[in-house]
């Protein structure tokens, strides 16, 4: 799980880091043919817009795996430990339902919406945008789907440390109690 995780991680990082650095080039690109060249690109413009609307998506579904999102942690704080568990693991289940039902159901019906639509200037398919909607919702319930597998494997392992929990001595004893050493 954690290997899918790191995986999924760099793939994320990567794709949005290469897209930042061609966004930046882009709009050094608009600023120079702009005033330097007196003739304004006419795809930098469309094209810096679409790629923030991908860089945004995917970095919230990665903010969101790496717990970097804003989180409203009033409920987990006011339960007792064990509760905590259960709370997190609710707050997962939410956030797998809004992600399902508004990001991929939403996005596959907006992406079906807009299949004949394409954009003015690079005369792109509307849909690639959209795509961005439930592409992210994917990434986010994998994310959710990990923490959940995190939960389960960290409360399987406090409830069988409260079982063992059993003080025992520093040093050997011998059969009536006396130390060995």
């Amino acid at each position: 799980m954690e290997k899918a995780k790191k995986w999924m991680d760099q793939g994320i990082a990567f794709v949005t880091c290469t897209v930042l650095a061609v966004m930046v080039l882009m709009a050094v690109w608009q600023v120079f043919s702009r005033y330097v060249l007196n003739a304004p690109s006419t795809i930098s413009e469309e094209f810096l817009r679409f790629a923030l609307i991908w860089v945004s998506m995917l970095g919230a579904a990665y903010a969101f795996g790496n717990k970097k999102h804003l989180a409203i942690e009033l409920f987990i704080h006011k339960v007792s430990k064990k509760n905590a568990l259960k709370v997190s693991i609710l707050i997962e289940v939410i956030v797998l339902l809004f992600a399902s039902l508004v990001m991929i159901v939403g996005g596959v019906q907006t992406i079906g919406i807009s299949m004949g639509q394409s954009s003015p200037a690079l005369g792109i398919p509307m849909a690639s945008i959209y795509l961005s909607l439930p592409v992210s919702g994917i990434l986010i319930i994998c994310y959710s789907l990990f923490s959940i597998y995190e939960s389960a494997v960290k409360r399987k392992a406090e409830f069988y440390s409260e079982d063992m929990e059993t003080e025992w001595p520093a040093t050997p004893l011998d059969a009536e109690g006396r130390s060995m050493k």
